[in-house]
């Protein structure tokens, strides 16, 4: 169901960059360097916005846009911190936006690969360096 939603998504707006696709959607993004986060996803109403750690590499920083994304797809009724520090214990919220970021910047294929599902639960980092081990 995530890798499908995000199949569709980049379908409908032709491309797998996750930043056009949340400006697309009305979803204002902002940068700022943050401490503790990667990134932020809140609605205010009809108002989405989403905030990302400016001190990350761009393409880390499109990963957690994918992610946020994914948020806002996938569970629209609530507001996400993406703060991956040394935990491996995510609730399904975060394993499904994980997922879905995955499956919308790297395909669904990838998405699919046994490998890939069993380290989703780890740091952004590694999340975005699947393209390179598979």
């Amino acid at each position: 169901m995530y890798i499908n939603k995000a199949e569709e998504l980049t379908c409908r707006y032709n491309t797998r960059n996750p930043e056009t696709i949340a400006k697309e959607m009305g979803i204002d993004i902002i940068r700022l360097p943050y401490a503790e986060l990667n990134g932020i996803a809140a609605s205010i109403g009809e108002y989405k916005i989403m905030g990302v750690n400016s001190n990350l590499e761009e393409p880390l920083q499109k990963f957690v846009i994918a992610h946020e994304l994914g948020h806002f797809v996938l569970h629209p009724q609530g507001n996400f911190f993406f703060v991956l520090r040394k935990t491996m214990l995510y609730c399904k919220f975060e394993y499904q936006a994980n997922l879905f970021a995955v499956a919308l910047c790297f395909g669904k294929k990838i998405a699919r690969d046994n490998n890939v599902k069993s380290i989703i639960t780890g740091q952004a980092k590694d999340l975005y360096s699947i393209a390179e081990i598979l």
